[in-house]
């Protein structure tokens, strides 16, 4: 199953060094998401991370950077897709490269998993997927619901939003593709321990992660 996190939207203290750790532990992939980042940030935080690490990083993000550092992909926001000729001018800049990375996108809704699709992605982020307060889905997902939706689309899904140590679990369970860790990595007092926790609970469940 893979294994994902999402950096917070503004930086923490230390956190190039905390997200460098958690590579060193066997993080395979980081969304790199600062929504309010120039291009020169974007290019110091990835600057501050060895670059053997950079192929496990997907940026949200200025992702022309993808001709600068030899990542792993690029997520493509809502805005990024909206108009058809925003999408043929980022492949343009890209290049022969864009046939070679990751590509993702989100969805907000489980019925909006349903839509076909222009392009082709890798994967693709779902969720709100869970109430972090309670660990159960939250509004609008349930278990039936997110089975069917796989097997009608076959398309690979990672559930985000919420997420804990509890779901992951019932995400390897209903044949979800992966699960992404965002707030409660990083709203915790120590973010690598608490990743740390995350693959300690994937081996104590026997669930093999990427």
């Amino acid at each position: 199953m893979k294994l994902l996190v999402i950096t917070p939207s503004k930086n923490i203290e230390a956190e190039t060094s905390i997200v460098t750790k958690m590579f060193e532990a066997g993080l395979p992939t980081l969304h790199l998401r600062k929504p309010k980042f120039t291009t020169q940030q974007m290019k110091e935080y990835l600057s501050e991370i060895p670059i053997h690490f950079h192929q496990r990083i997907v940026i949200h993000s200025h992702h022309k950077l993808c001709l600068v550092f030899p990542l792993k992909g690029i997520h493509l926001t809502a805005t990024h897709l909206e108009h058809k000729w925003r999408y043929k001018w980022l492949k343009f800049k890209l290049r022969l490269k864009f046939s070679n990375i990751s590509k993702s996108k989100s969805y907000g809704k489980l019925q909006s998993a349903y839509d076909n699709e222009n392009q082709t992605f890798n994967y693709y982020l779902l969720g709100t997927m869970f109430n972090s307060l309670t660990g159960n889905f939250y509004h609008g997902f349930y278990k039936e619901g997110i089975e069917a939706l796989i097997k009608s689309t076959k398309k690979k899904i990672i559930a985000r939003g919420g997420t804990s140590l509890s779901s992951i679990e019932p995400v390897f369970n209903m044949g979800l593709y992966g699960i992404a860790f965002n707030s409660f990595i990083w709203e915790s007092e120590n973010p690598f321990e608490r990743f740390l926790e995350i693959t300690q609970t994937f081996k104590s469940l026997n669930i093999e992660f990427d």
